[in-house]
């Protein structure tokens, strides 16, 4: 995987590369669009397609509520990432316009060697790959990450940090979000022995082992629970 990442991202910052002028690009031919793809799709997002196109956000009031005002989410890549569904992918979109404006800044003002720039891109593909939800029951409830913050004083906002097997597993607020449901999951104690992860809306309870600590450590209790007994 590291090596297939590496190609990836060796294809991407030759490509970043070999444009002068992003923001006079209006297409590109199918061979280099698919490397956008493949970088998008490498990263953990699920692209339908990538074509050409810009997308803004909406400033929001702290009801909610649009403002009327927008800025861009991809400032210089002129492609959009297009969802399994067919919808614009905002997420995914704004993370590649982060790593093609990486490149392009990265080897016009601080200097960087292709080397380096390729060094860069295949860490950030890696640290795009999300979390795997972890499995809480046999009928396929799952405990995803809680969406990662794009709030910040980085201008590369879409780099985000994921949550990791060895995360600690947090108590009495929320550590993830149950899928499908959409409910926020907590941890509390539940008995001398044992915590539980609750939903908050649809209020599953799920027991677990209180010495567990991490989230890869409650990947692997709920695993053996599954595991049935020898006879």
């Amino acid at each position: 995987m590291p090596n297939e990442m590496t190609s990836v991202a060796t294809r991407f910052v030759d490509l970043a590369l070999k444009y002068k002028r992003w923001d006079e690009v209006e297409t590109l031919p199918a061979d280099e669009a698919q490397i956008l793809f493949d970088t998008v799709s490498a990263a953990g997002f699920d692209p339908k397609e990538v074509v050409p196109g810009k997308l803004v956000g909406h400033y929001r009031d702290q009801d909610g509520s649009s403002t009327g005002e927008t800025y861009p989410i991809n400032c210089l890549c002129p492609f959009k990432v297009v969802g399994q569904e067919d919808g614009d992918h905002y997420f995914a979109t704004g993370w590649l316009d982060c790593a093609l404006r990486r490149v392009v800044y990265g080897i016009t003002r601080q200097n960087e060697s292709r080397e380096q720039l390729i060094e860069v891109i295949t860490a950030e593909i890696e640290r795009s790959i999300p979390f795997i939800p972890i499995q809480l029951t046999p009928e396929g409830d799952m405990l995803r990450e809680y969406p990662p913050s794009t709030v910040g004083l980085s201008s590369l906002a879409y780099f985000v940090e994921h949550t990791r097997d060895d995360r600690k597993l947090p108590c009495s607020y929320s550590c993830g979000v149950h899928l499908h449901c959409g409910g926020y999951m907590e941890r509390h104690g539940a008995t001398a022995t044992h915590d539980a992860i609750v939903c908050r809306s649809c209020h599953l309870r799920v027991l677990f082992p209180k010495e567990v600590k991490t989230y890869g450590e409650l990947r692997q209790a709920l695993v053996s629970q599954r595991v049935p007994a020898r006879a």
